[in-house]
């Protein structure tokens, strides 16, 4: 038998990876006996089957061993090879083989022939079978040792039943250059994770799912709904939702499925979503009487910025008239602008720790990589609960320089400059509304209203009334620390 390090050299269009061309390369006893266990494996694991499974509520897939039969889950797998030495197994859903050599889903043209040759698939008809010289089997011999092109394209997310919110934040990220590179790169594995309910998985899985099937019609994002779920009792169920705290809740769990990530305050994570959704921010004190300047710093993964006109109106319009409408550049005016504090509300060390008025302000010590800012519009007091309507003026891109703790600092700006990647629009009243986005699509933007997708302009686009905004740094390389 070949080994594999004298195949190491064969094209990968020859057989589906190297591991499988030391079993498959030379005819004979070893060769034949693997291909009548792939065989076996395919047959057992017909249509009906899969259907038992999906109808008895396993959402996962089971690999059976094509060597000893042994079904095993995602964590057993591994464990099986280490035991046994064993390495292919065929997945139950769509009886494709994994190689746990490569940790991966292998494709191999001549397995394939021995597929479509089985009498299960000859009795169908609908499928037809390769041959040596099948335009189709050359197509895919000569191009199996490229990665495939991603679907490029939009797909919409079918609402579950008051899912909106969760189908807004998850077209946000799907279309988020940077966690593409990441799920679809060597992120975040499925295949390896135990953690039962993960929603790591299930944002993968949605990601997979998204790019890799060549369907125009939506899909629906049932596992991360139900990871949802069950990690967080107040999801649970059909009531409404708030985006925002959804995307909180979603960045939190993200940050506890990477692996070497750190909850504890003092110590600094340098996990991929940490590094991607976290910022930091630092709340300045100082007493207005001896000048005593008390600094704390916190991490954000939003910004949440005030919207009242009425209240804020100078800082956030940037004009006299009543008329004037806010900005989001006058917004983070406002969110760093000093504030003066009561006395009793701040008792300064400098003064003995007596009651004292001092000046409060705000200033963004990070920034992340993703910069998500609230526009709130849901007011909540003791008599009322009420929505902020009308539009926020909000641009393409935007320099966050001036609302860090350097604002005056001569650095190159482009470290500092975001662009806008999509928007959040909720319509309706605060206990009975709908969300829907606005995602750019490469040089393009698309409106998802759930499984709606709709091509709109720039203008279109700068013109809603945004309730999140989500803005990607330009150059990562230059970001600042």
């Amino acid at each position: 038998m070949a080994t594999v390090a004298s195949v190491s050299l064969l094209s990968e269009a020859e057989f589906g990876c190297e591991h499988l061309a030391s079993q498959l390369m030379n005819d004979g006893p070893t060769s034949n006996q693997f291909r009548a266990s792939f065989v076996k494996a395919h047959n057992s694991l017909g249509r009906l089957d899969a259907s038992k499974t999906a109808r008895s509520g396993l959402l996962k897939p089971n690999y059976t061993c094509l060597t000893c039969s042994e079904p095993c889950m995602n964590g057993d797998r591994k464990v099986h090879t280490e035991q046994t030495g064993h390495q292919f197994y065929m997945e139950s859903r769509s009886r494709a083989l994994f190689c746990q050599g490569c940790e991966d889903l292998v494709y191999d043209h001549g397995l394939e022939r021995c597929r479509s040759a089985t009498p299960e698939n000859s009795s169908q008809g609908a499928k037809r079978r390769f041959s040596e010289s099948s335009v189709d089997e050359l197509y895919v011999k000569s191009n199996a040792n490229r990665r495939p092109c991603a679907k490029q394209g939009v797909r919409g997310l079918f609402n579950l039943g008051q899912t909106c919110y969760l189908n807004v934040i998850l077209q946000t990220m799907l279309h988020d250059p940077i966690l593409n590179t990441y799920f679809l790169g060597n992120g975040h594995q499925p295949h390896d994770c135990i953690v039962t309910d993960c929603i790591g998985c299930a944002v993968a899985e949605a990601f997979a799912d998204f790019n890799s099937i060549d369907k125009p019609e939506g899909f629906a994002a049932l596992n991360l709904l139900l990871a949802s779920w069950r990690a967080s009792p107040t999801l649970a169920g059909y009531q409404q939702q708030d985006a925002h705290e959804y995307y909180q809740f979603l960045v939190d769990k993200l940050h506890a499925s990477a692996e070497g990530n750190k909850e504890s305050p003092e110590k600094s994570c340098t996990c991929f979503f940490h590094r991607t959704f976290y910022g930091k921010l630092r709340s300045s004190v100082t007493c207005d009487k001896c000048g005593n300047v008390t600094k704390t710093e916190d991490p954000i993964v939003d910004l949440s910025l005030d919207v009242q006109v009425q209240a804020k109106k100078r800082a956030m319009g940037g004009g006299s008239g009543p008329s004037a409408t806010p900005t989001l550049n006058g917004c983070l005016e406002s969110f760093t602008s000093p504030e003066k504090l009561m006395a009793g509300v701040y008792n300064c060390s400098g003064c003995g720790g007596t009651p004292q008025k001092a000046t409060k302000q705000l200033r963004i010590k990070k920034l992340p990589a993703i910069l998500c800012m609230q526009l709130k519009r849901f007011e909540h007091t003791f008599a009322v609960s009420e929505k902020v309507e009308g539009r926020i003026d909000f641009p393409l891109s935007i320099n966050m320089l001036p609302y860090t703790t350097n604002p005056n600092s001569s650095v190159d700006k482009t470290r500092y400059t975001y662009d806008l990647s999509s928007a959040i629009v909720h319509k309706g009243k605060i206990d009975a509304g709908h969300y829907y986005v606005y995602c750019r699509q490469g040089e393009e933007w698309m409106l998802f209203n759930d499984d709606q997708v709709t091509p709109v302009t720039e203008a279109e686009v700068l013109g809603v009334d945004a309730y999140l905004l989500f803005y990607n740094l330009r150059c990562l390389s230059n970001a600042a620390p």
